[in-house]
């Protein structure tokens, strides 16, 4: 969804008025009457894009139905105050941008000569990163390309400001809202396949331990040769003489990478660096708009390895421009992503809580976290990822996941406890982040490469990219909730047309509980949901006894049915009720 810079867009919802359908701008603007040049019949609910060309006509397209998914999100979005579109004010100056992109630039190191290339998600548009990595005799240098986006994004212009409003990109299923506009964020800055374009590229040396050994930044033009997924590059890894990778000019890096990503990560399990079982969930629109298509794929080495080479970019970022008592450290005013670490009260729970799933489940003594002996890391590691002790595992692994702190954007710098370092930045993608764009500002100028504007002026643009950034963070939270409850719908809303004895069982794990609720992963989709207990109780007639991470059914008659954190549970729909709440049931407890 582009905006076309010949037009003037809005996003409107068709509203009835007694009799008489109008349009209501989403997100600015006045009551527009419907008219008979629409191509289509709207109807109330209905959201449409309006174009209104220089040359004088209006067009309607395209529209999106009542019901359907992406209408659901646009309303959402208003509610955000973040409109898809951009301003006419913003698309001037990103016409300007293509019209002098300075590709050219003297002043830039050529790197057209290495192979890079760009690795990302199938159906990637907006590529911040390419990378090459080259092996010498005892070590390995990894040239990194982060997409120059600092250089058009100046403070001051009308895309600094909106993209201090935004403060990020916004992902859903099937859409999403960028920080900077596509013709941007998918032309002139992204490293796109066979063109020229502009970089920061870190240029680190690790040896073959993984340590840094020498670590620097330029500015840089570079020639992506070729944009590669991660689904692909993972298939070379496992047959590289079928592969269509195989021989190419770039492809000595795909092995570079894969050893240097390996020496990297092993690296971070020295460092105490938790390796969290995931799965991904490719999930896309179906053809009819109205609900979800879901994939799911173990998370491969290729995306593991690949985010090794980000992981330390950011840190060596982080170090450069963190204070080190000279002058020109006067004038640099960083940012730090820190993450602090849980509390000893927290570690206290997240102990009594793995004790009593070792204890609830009769499990030998290995299963108990040695607190103070070894770290959340190492006990991980060590615990079982298949058969039948996967589901308890899932669960610890899930409890030692929240009982994390969360990470936010500080001025300060500080330790990111769940990377076990004491700097981290975010450098790695400038055109999802005011807060890498402004990084690489404020990187350039400790370089030398660019001048500091005023220490006032800097430090302000500083907090509002601090608060820009923790706030969309909240914002991709709430978001990521609201989709929740989209997919959820798109899994029961069948079994509601369905009689209640022929509704499917679906099955997932226990991953904790309180006396009101149990907290459910369904094992496909993967998406958590909950079972409320005044639910079992209404439909069983039992009472509930609630213990540590165990719920009891007690009739009084027969035997007790019991419910344990960690172990598979089998669900039926029961209801949908008008607060937006489902209500599912465990099988075979009916009265």
């Amino acid at each position: 969804m582009k905006l076309q810079t010949d037009s003037e867009s809005i996003i409107a919802q068709c509203v009835r008025k007694g009799e008489s359908l109008f349009l209501r701008p989403m997100f600015c603007g006045e009551i527009l009457p419907q008219n008979n040049d629409y191509k289509e019949t709207l109807d109330e609910g209905d959201i449409v894009f309006i174009n209104h060309h220089k040359t004088g006509h209006m067009t309607v397209n395209p529209v999106y139905k009542k019901d359907s998914v992406i209408n659901r999100y646009l309303r959402e979005f208003e509610k955000t105050g973040i409109n898809p579109l951009f301003s006419d004010q913003v698309m001037k100056e990103v016409e300007m941008i293509i019209t002098d992109p300075g590709i050219d630039d003297p002043l830039l190191y050529d790197y057209t000569s290495l192979p890079f290339v760009t690795i990302d998600n199938d159906g990637s548009k907006d590529l911040d990163q390419a990378v090459y990595v080259e092996k010498t005799e005892d070590d390995f240098i990894i040239y990194y390309a982060i997409a120059d986006a600092s250089n058009y994004i100046k403070p001051g212009s009308s895309l600094f400001k909106e993209s201090i409003r935004r403060g990020a990109s916004y992902y859903l299923p099937g859409f999403s809202v960028p920080m900077l506009p596509p013709e941007l964020s998918e032309g002139i800055i992204s490293l796109n396949e066979g063109v020229a374009r502009r970089a920061l590229v870190f240029i680190i040396r690790i040896n073959q331990g993984g340590g840094i050994v020498s670590e620097s930044a330029v500015r840089g033009r570079i020639l992506s040769r070729a944009k590669l997924t991660y689904s692909g590059v993972q298939e070379f890894y496992d047959s590289a003489g079928s592969s269509p990778l195989n021989e190419k000019d770039y492809t000595d890096s795909l092995i570079s990478l894969q050893e240097a990503g390996k020496i990297l990560s092993h690296n971070g399990e020295r460092r105490g660096v938790i390796n969290f079982e995931r799965f991904e969930t490719s999930i896309s629109i179906k053809d009819d708009g109205n609900s979800f298509v879901f994939t799911e794929t173990e998370r491969n080495n290729t995306a593991r390895w690949n985010e090794q080479i980000s992981l330390i970019c950011n840190m060596a970022g982080a170090g450069m421009i963190a204070p080190e008592g000279n002058e020109r450290d006067l004038h640099i005013h960083p940012v730090f992503r820190v993450h602090g670490a849980p509390d000893e009260s927290s570690l206290h729970r997240l102990e009594k809580v793995i004790n009593s799933i070792v204890e609830i489940h009769s499990l030998d003594e290995c299963w108990k976290w040695k607190k103070g002996l070894e770290s959340t890391a190492e006990y991980l590691s060590r615990l079982p990822r298949s058969g039948g002790g996967k589901r308890i595992t899932q669960t610890i692994e899930r409890q030692i996941l929240v009982t994390n702190q969360k990470s936010f954007f500080s001025e300060n710098p500080g330790q990111h406890f769940a990377l076990k370092v004491n700097l981290y930045g975010r450098f790695s993608s400038p055109m999802r982040e005011i807060v890498g764009i402004y990084s690489h500002k404020e990187l350039l100028e400790k370089l030398g490469l660019e001048k500091p504007g005023s220490d006032e002026d800097d430090l302000l643009i500083r907090e509002q990219v601090i608060n820009s950034a923790n706030r969309a963070k909240e914002m991709q939270n709430s978001i990521d909730r609201f989709v929740n409850g989209l997919l959820i719908e798109s899994v029961f809303a069948g079994d509601l047309k369905m009689e209640l004895d022929k509704r499917p069982v679906h099955t997932g794990t226990i991953l904790g509980m309180k006396e009101t609720r149990l907290y459910v992963l369904l094992d496909s989709p993967a998406i958590e949901i909950k079972v409320y207990c005044e639910d079992i109780i209404r439909e069983s007639g039992c009472r509930i006894e609630y213990r540590d991470n165990l719920l009891v059914l007690n009739s009084g008659f027969s035997e007790s049915k019991r419910f344990r954190a960690g172990e598979i549970i089998e669900l039926r729909l029961l209801s949908y009720d008008e607060t937006g709440k489902w209500h599912l049931i465990p099988t075979g407890i009916y009265k």
